[in-house]
């Protein structure tokens, strides 16, 4: 899911699974009316004459500008051999660098090409995001085969929303909490901001179970802020799991856990939806079950209308 903040315009960034040909667009449903946008390659395609003896090392056919952050994946293609999926750690004149060797040698007998995988386009808050909720979306593409071309689609989610949920945790943040993970960065990332994303899913997957109860998701939580600790030892465990220093990792988890426990004992929530933390939405403790909480137990269970004032306590026989 892509969330946005209500208002903002949303910068679309995607990236290929396979070398594309023709354009590549983005509709988005539910708004005003259907958004249909043309995305932009982040940069053209380079050129590639030789390959060093590293099989890390391009020589490209004209200088180029200086790689961006949002540009390392790529597609190497060549006449003689299958593409291979790249990441390009630096660009400098006439030289690119890959951030591992490729599995072999490749074709350079006749051209070969790099092509940057990364598209982007401008969702604008007259097309969509001025109004909170969800909207599908349909990437539509033409995957270069080789010998032929399929045409595909992938789908997602966008949600518009006052408070998307960010607990504001970065890497320069996380490596001066832990100081010792800063020669830990695996040598294919310039930062830990890949681990900090999937620990912050992991975060939010935690507080979207605590308050399933009250129908409301995470971003109506009015302070993310509370989570940044817990968050950084989910990082950190994260990294020590891929280390195998798996005893480091579940102390770094279990710590996590803790803190989760503490920070979701002082939750603020917006129930109401109205943008405004009210009286008696303020340091609400969120954990485990509640006495009225009801789980059907059996399957082709169905509610009626009786469900609306009979209120069930656990212990309850049926």
């Amino acid at each position: 899911m892509i969330k946005v903040a209500t208002n903002d315009n949303l910068l679309f960034e995607w990236n290929a699974p396979t070398p594309i040909t023709g354009d590549v667009t983005l509709e988005v449903f539910g708004a005003d009316a259907e958004v249909s946008i043309t995305l932009t390659q982040s940069r053209s395609d380079l050129s590639i004459t030789a390959l060093a003896n590293d099989r890390r090392t391009l020589t490209l056919s004209a200088s180029a500008t200086a790689l961006q952050a949002d540009q390392v994946k790529a597609f190497i293609i060549t006449n003689g051999d299958s593409h291979f999926a790249v990441k390009v750690t630096r660009i400098v004149d006439t030289t690119a660098i890959l951030a591992e060797p490729l599995p072999r040698e490749i074709d350079l007998s006749t051209s070969a090409s790099l092509q940057f995988a990364m598209y982007y386009g401008t969702v604008t808050t007259a097309q969509v995001t001025d109004t909170s909720g969800y909207y599908p979306y349909t990437v539509s593409y033409t995957a270069d085969m080789g010998s032929q071309n399929q045409s595909r689609s992938e789908k997602g989610l966008i949600k518009v929303t006052n408070r998307p949920f960010d607990t504001g945790l970065d890497h320069d943040e996380l490596v001066n909490t832990f100081a010792n993970l800063a020669d830990m960065v695996p040598r294919r990332q310039s930062s830990f901001e890949p681990q900090i994303k999937a620990s912050l899913d992991e975060i939010i997957l935690t507080i979207r179970n605590a308050l399933s109860a009250d129908d409301i998701t995470e971003d109506e939580v009015f302070n993310p802020e509370s989570f940044k600790l817990a968050h950084a030892y989910c990082a950190s465990a994260r990294v020590y799991e891929q280390a195998l220093q798996l005893d480091a990792a579940q102390a770094m988890r279990t710590r996590c856990e803790e803190l989760m426990d503490k920070a979701l004992s002082t939750i603020s929530l917006d129930l109401d939806g109205d943008g405004v933390v009210d009286s008696g939405e303020e340091v609400l403790p969120r954990k485990g079950g509640s006495a009225s909480d009801f789980r059907a137990s059996w399957r082709w269970y169905s509610k009626t209308s009786a469900d609306s004032f009979f209120t069930p306590k656990r212990g309850m026989k049926h």
